[in-house]
This record gives structure tokens, sequence and C-alpha cells, in this order.
């Protein structure tokens, strides 16, 4: 038998862990929409590449018209895309920078999940956020960052409760230290993106409502016998 092929909304596309999730799925034969602020870069046929701001409002509304114009609906959306700056709260900080931080890591996937809810099939469809472990405790030097990825974890949990009874499931993915951009000159024996990816892959496959690789697993069974020493850890991320 072939199986269906399926149609996936990967944000934050255009590199890190978003351009791996954009292969993995290109290359199981999904029909992936590949979206970023600059228009993603792929070889593949079956990835459609989208350039759209979804720090705004009309970013979020040029995605759903591309949704919607597919006619078949969705069965995964992953909110991927985020930023994170170092920010220190004792010296002048430019109020557009946190707005910016909090729309696109916050924000974004709330409206992006209800912009896309329409088109999301029922039973049988699937939203990932991709969270942080400073969701647990903060990272002092990028406190909006802390702070979204908190919201973000919050928030995909109240959105499983509520999907609960509609037959879509809500995953929280959590990375450890991944070999990204965002993390040069950072820590060691960071995850590869690729494998970051394979993961969330692999755990929508299997219907988790968590997926927490490597480290991450650790980090978050530690936390639960010593708090205090995992906040003391990611403090000095």
């Amino acid at each position: 038998m072939t199986q269906k092929r399926k149609t996936i909304v990967i944000t934050g596309a255009s590199r890190g862990i978003g351009a791996a999730l954009v292969n993995a799925y290109a290359a199981q034969g999904d029909e992936v929409i590949a979206v970023a602020r600059s228009r993603p870069k792929t070889s593949w046929p079956n990835v459609q590449p989208l350039a759209a701001d979804l720090a705004t409002d009309a970013g979020i509304a040029r995605l759903a018209e591309v949704v919607a114009a597919r006619s078949q609906g969705i069965d995964t959306l992953i909110n991927n895309a985020g930023i994170q700056n170092q920010i220190t709260l004792t010296e002048p900080v430019d109020p557009a920078t946190i707005d910016a931080e909090i729309a696109l890591n916050l924000s974004s996937p709330i409206k992006l999940t209800l912009a896309l809810m329409p088109f999301l099939h029922t039973p049988g469809s699937t939203v990932v956020n991709v969270t942080s472990l400073v969701a647990l405790h903060p990272k002092p030097s990028a406190p909006v960052y802390s702070a979204t990825k908190a919201g973000l974890a919050s928030f995909t949990r109240a959105l499983r409760h509520q999907m609960s009874g509609k037959g879509i499931t809500v995953v929280e993915a959590i990375p450890p230290l991944v070999a990204t951009d965002m993390t040069a000159g950072r820590g060691r024996g960071k995850l590869t993106p690729e494998d970051m990816a394979a993961a969330i892959v692999a755990g929508v496959a299997a219907g988790a409502t968590r997926v927490a690789p490597g480290k991450s697993k650790l980090v978050l069974r530690l936390n639960r016998l010593l708090p205090g020493l995992v906040a003391g850890i990611l403090a000095r991320e």
C-alpha cells in the first residue's frame, strides 16, 4: 500500500532545526510548506517555500492564505521559529527588540495556531510547539527569550487540554543545546539539527505529546528531583 502524503507546515524553515525538519519530511515524501522571513532555499519538488514575517499579523495572514489555497488541509503544524536576544536589564534596551522577540516566540505560535485551526484535519492532525529547557528555569542573560518559552510551554499545555476531545495531538518539543547559529560559541556536546528533527518526526509519528531527546530527557528527570541544581546549570548556559 502507498502511504498517503501528508502536508506539513514548518516555521523558521530557512536554517537550523527548521531546515532539518524540511529535509526530513520532504525525504519521506510529504508535502511541506516551508516558511521563514526570507524565502527558504530548497531543491525538493514537494516543498513550497514561502517568505512571510510571522512576527506580524500580515505574515500570519499570508501563510493562512497559502494553506487555504491548497484545499487539502494540513496534517502537522510545527511552530519552530524563534529568536534569542542577550539583554541586560540594567542597561538601556530598545523596546522594539523586546516586542519583536515576544511577537515571534510567543504571539506568533498562538496566533498561527488559531489561524490554521480550520485547516487542521480532525481527527488526526498534530501541532508541535518547540519550547526550551529555559522554560523550566530562566537563562539570566536571555530574560525575554526565557519568558516567551515559559509562556509557550504553558500555552501548549492549555491547547492540549482544549484539543483532547477533537483528535488533535499537541506536542511540546524540548531541544537540548543544538548546534545552530543561536548557540554558536556556547556549550559542548550539542545535538545536531538533523538529530533533533529526526526526534520530532519520530515523536509525531508515534503520537507522543513530548519530545525531549539527548540531554533534555536527563535534565527533565533531574529537575523533578533537584530543581535548584538544574536552575543553576541552566543559568550558566
